[in-house]
């Protein structure tokens, strides 16, 4: 977190400690200082030398004294989470932190209360983070499920060896739920020494690290899983809590304050323990020799200069900026020269601040961002790349109740994507940053993610006046030319397309050029008709159809963008839908289109549900709002996966007498009265696997599968069970969700009332591409579900767009 106004509550301590020696023959031994032991945080006051600070960007003003919700005692800590857009901050978060460290080492535990004005999750909750961006050891819990009533909540200390001198004591952090701001409530914020925490089960990610000499090496996602009172709970825990062991040690050197270094060319292995336990996972980390750097300079900008205002760029003139590496931040900054083109190299980079407070910069009268990076390490998923800017507001300052920020993602599948070894233009607009409501006085750019080393050139804004054309290619394929079949890319040859623009379509085509890279422009697009009949394209053995799309115009509700695919069937011949033809459209609303930025179009082809044979392929129809459009890279390709399963979900073992179907060809199954409801976005159709029969959903986006007629008595049950396969990218950030509703009573939905409900995300780690993954959740999983005697819904939405289930059933 980013620390520049603070809130500062509670007691203060200023000690002054003086050694002094008398004489010069005392043979007195100076003892080691001793640290404090206090174990209160917060009870009914602030502990010794507490204070808290709210970190950046939160609201500063959430937390304060009450003393009418109290757990016990006189009072407690009330915080207010804001609502979505207010001015004052976009979420509720901050540290609880000693002046004096602490000594922490007889303790188990951080514990508290805490309640809310409604069901809530809290996002985050932990220790060790003292807000000075150079904690060591902190550890925290995700997602504790909050109710109206007190409850407490048990942090485990991965290992209390370490806190010797520790002044992070409680932190926090909370946004909106569902858009919606609330109150919640911390009570008895204290350490403990519990009986209940036992069996520590560390874990480090089984993962390789591409690094080079004399880079230092963080490993994140480390976890301790502990039994707290019969119940397993895990937390986050930092890389300092472990003792870290180098397999080759010439190649990854473990210093002895436990800094990890990449020391010579190689590869090792670390593994790690957690006191006297043995950590499961390896951490490979493979060393290159001399840095790769680019040969090359990035493109140099054509926007002309009265129309930019630029930070960083031999082609303009920079306005001043303050610093290029904060001093809160975690980052190496230095000046390098390629050719005669000077560039910014960041190394052992986490995250990186650059600041131009003094004075900040007025954009609002441009319209897009520009920024060029190149990296030497590798872009694959998960890999991520980060870019935040924030707006000081009026006053100039950070922290004065009007700021605005906004940060946006880039992996290798957005637009534009990652690459390795590459320069990456990122163009965007700037309403692209929609949180960043205002821009006349922007103080900050922030670049973060996994990319440890980073060139970066031509930062600025510029005005593109209303933009008409791109002004950069759209990304590069790179799929295996042997397993695409291509109507238009300069990547790959490409097949016979008899005309871009049919007879009888409403379009003008034309081709169009940047740089090298040639394009399809439409015009006047009502709908284009390319048709490839002459010789038609075999796609049976295709999974997947691409195209990029880049267009002017305004994508937002109502827009929509269509994509229609056309089988001539074995005769050859278009007979007007009847006969052997067989046809589907895809319909692209404001989810994936955008404005003024490269489009990446790329669907399964099993989408193209009614599309039953695509043996002769003749026509692909494009239509829409558009008016212009211009498109490049249009192929089918074959991913490597499937589009539906081959072969059927692992047949149930469980037994029938203690079973609630929903869905099973292994089982009875209850009544349900839909399998997709009016209210939701997707489509689904049964699909048969040899003679088990599936769910087959596609264009998911949220699908309500209702029971309401026959609510269901699940009370009995102990666990929730799903068999799911899907086609899709399951690599972070893809998420699937599940989420259960009862219907409380008197069996019918009164949005709150008695009704009660409770959502499971679920990630990379449980989710998979183009294999059965079989969901096995405990009911206790659905806490907010406190009761499940009247089942009603059952609710699966989330990224994959197309997923086929299987066996749907409560047991015990």
């Amino acid at each position: 977190m980013f620390t520049r106004g603070k809130i500062h509550l509670g007691a203060f301590i200023s000690i002054m400690v003086i050694v002094g020696l008398v004489g010069c023959n005392d043979d007195r031994v100076l003892e080691p200082v001793q640290f404090p032991t206090d174990a209160v945080v917060f009870r009914d006051e602030f502990g010794s030398s507490v204070t808290f600070q709210a970190f950046a960007g939160s609201k500063l003003d959430a937390v304060d004294l009450d003393q009418v919700n109290t757990y016990t005692g006189s009072q407690a800590l009330q915080v207010t989470v804001p609502n979505v857009g207010d001015p004052s901050g976009s979420y509720a978060g901050g540290a609880f932190t000693a002046g004096i460290a602490r000594d922490l080492t007889q303790y188990n535990a951080l514990t508290f209360y805490a309640k809310a004005s409604m069901n809530a999750t809290l996002n985050v909750a932990g220790i060790g983070n003292d807000n000075t961006g150079t904690s060591k050891f902190t550890a925290e819990v995700n997602n504790l499920p909050l109710t109206t009533e007190w409850q407490k909540y048990i942090i485990p200390i991965p290992l209390s060896d370490k806190l010797t001198t520790e002044k992070g004591l409680f932190y926090f952090a909370e946004g909106p739920e569902n858009g919606s701001g609330y109150q919640l409530w911390f009570d008895e914020i204290i350490f403990e020494t519990l009986g209940t925490i036992s069996n520590p089960q560390p874990a480090i990610p089984t993962r390789t690290i591409e690094a080079e000499v004399s880079d230092t090496i963080t490993i994140t996602e480390a976890t301790v899983t502990f039994d707290v009172g019969g119940s397993s709970q895990t937390v986050s825990a930092m890389q300092g809590y472990f003792t870290f062991v180098s397999s080759n040690e010439t190649v990854v050197n473990v210093a002895d304050n436990g800094t990890i270094t990449a020391a010579g060319v190689g590869t090792s292995e670390l593994t790690a323990t957690l006191g006297t336990v043995q950590a499961s996972g390896t951490v490979t980390v493979e060393v290159a020799g001399q840095a790769a750097t680019p040969t090359t300079p990035a493109p140099t900008p054509t926007v002309p200069e009265a129309d930019a205002i630029s930070l960083f760029s031999n082609a303009y003139t920079d306005v001043t900026v303050d610093t290029w590496s904060a001093d809160w931040d975690m980052a190496d900054v230095s000046d390098e020269t390629i050719g005669s083109d000077d560039v910014k190299k960041y190394e052992n980079m986490q995250y990186a601040g650059i600041e131009f407070a003094n004075p900040t910069i007025d954009v609002s009268g441009m319209t897009r961002f520009h920024m060029d990076i190149w990296t030497p390490n590798s872009t694959a998923s998960p890999a991520k790349f980060k870019i935040k800017l924030v707006d000081f507001g009026a006053d100039g300052v950070f922290g004065g109740g009007n700021d605005f920020e906004h940060e946006l993602v880039f992996d290798e599948n957005t637009s534009p994507a990652l690459a390795t070894g590459a320069w990456v233009s990122i163009d965007l607009p700037l309403a692209a940053f929609s949180g960043l409501i205002t821009r006349g006085h922007l103080g900050q750019l922030i670049i973060s993610g996994d990319l440890s080393t980073v060139y970066i050139d031509n930062i600025y804004f510029y005005d593109a006046g209303q933009q008409t054309a791109p002004n950069i290619p759209a990304p590069a394929p790179d799929e295996d030319p042997g397993l695409v079949i291509s109507l238009f890319s300069d990547v790959y040859s490409n097949v016979a397309v008899d005309t871009w623009s049919a007879v009888w379509d409403v379009a003008n085509v034309e081709d169009f050029m940047i740089g090298s890279d040639n394009m399809k422009k439409y015009t006047d697009l009502l709908f284009a008709g390319i048709e490839f009949r002459t010789s038609t394209v075999d796609a049976s053995a295709m999974t997947h159809f691409h195209m990029n799309v880049w267009t002017p115009d305004a994508t937002s509700s109502p827009s929509v963008f269509k994509i229609k695919l056309v089988d001539f069937g074995a005769n050859g011949v278009y007979e007007g839908g009847s006969g052997d033809d067989v046809e589907d459209e895809i319909t692209l609303g404001e989810s994936i289109m955008n404005t003024g930025i490269w489009v990446t179009i790329d669907f399964s082809l099993s989408e193209f549900s009614d599309l039953t044979t695509r043996g002769h392929l003749g026509q692909l129809i494009i239509s829409g709002d558009p008016n212009t459009v211009f498109v490049d890279n249009i192929y089918f390709y074959d991913s490597g996966i499937p589009e539906a399963p081959p072969v059927a979900a692992p047949t149930p073992a469980t037994d029938a007498g203690d079973v609630i179907s929903l869905f099973s060809d292994a089982y009875t199954d209850v009544p349900v009265d839909t399998w997709s409801a009016v209210w939701d976005t997707a489509d689904v159709q049964n699909y048969m696997i040899g003679s088990d029969t599936v769910k087959k959903y596609t264009n998911l986006l949220f699908a309500g599968i209702e029971f309401t007629t026959n609510t269901i008595d699940a009370s009995a049950m102990t666990h929730f069970h799903m068999d799911l396969w899907t086609p899709d990218p399951t690599d972070a950030p893809a998420v699937f969700r599940i989420k259960l509703v009862d219907f409380g009573a008197n069996g019918v939905w009164d949005d709150g009332g008695d009704d009660v409900e409770h959502e499971i995300t679920l990630d990379q780690n449980t989710m998979n591409t183009g294999s059965w993954v079989s969901i096995e959740i405990p009911f206790t999983d659905f806490v907010n579900l406190t009761t499940r005697a009247h089942l009603a819904q059952l609710i699966i939405s989330g990224d994959p767009n197309t997923v086929y289930v299987d066996n749907i059933y409560f047991h015990r």
